[in-house]
């Protein structure tokens, strides 16, 4: 096997993907004649035909890999429908809870009214708490916003918990 000279030339459009077009006919003609360049013609487009082929062929994953994703999305799809009660659960006895606590302040405001105002003297509330806080209405701001606060973290909670944010 010697090396012919005009080898080069003919890889180089052979690896460009120029060949025959872009060959000149003497180069064409040297290519059919020569052993060593037409084995290399022969060689490099049978190469190039295959992967071209390899390509084009659709890549199929692993059955294990496959089999792992449909037993995780079903798993996925159960835990989903066995939450939609639990969430439809949470999100009652939030409002349940809250419900109480708005009626149970209701109630003991009209049977003692004077509950309200004594807190912060019970609790010595009056070290933490700023003058305007310490009246009646401050305290019962207070009150509406704390349970209101209590109200945006359970609901805050609920979503957190919840998988189904579509």
């Amino acid at each position: 096997m010697t090396a012919c000279p005009r080898e080069s030339e003919i890889r180089s459009l052979l690896h460009r993907g120029h060949w025959p077009a872009a060959a000149s006919a003497d180069l064409t003609a040297h290519a059919a004649a020569c052993a060593c360049c037409a084995q290399l013609v022969l060689l490099t487009q049978a190469f190039h035909t295959d992967r071209a082929r390899a390509i084009a062929a659709p890549r199929l994953e692993a059955p294990g890999v496959l089999w792992w994703r449909a037993q995780l999305r079903r798993r996925n799809t159960d835990l989903a429908r066995l939450q939609r009660p639990l969430i439809g659960a949470q999100l009652f006895s939030v409002a349940l809870s809250l419900i109480a606590a708005i009626a149970f302040l209701v109630w003991e405001s009209l049977q003692t009214p004077g509950w309200l105002a004594d807190i912060p003297r019970a609790l010595h509330f009056e070290s933490l708490l700023p003058a305007p806080l310490q009246t009646p209405l401050g305290l019962a701001a207070l009150i509406a916003a704390v349970v209101a606060l209590v109200f945006l973290l359970s609901k805050a909670l609920a979503y957190a918990t919840s998988d189904s944010r579509d």
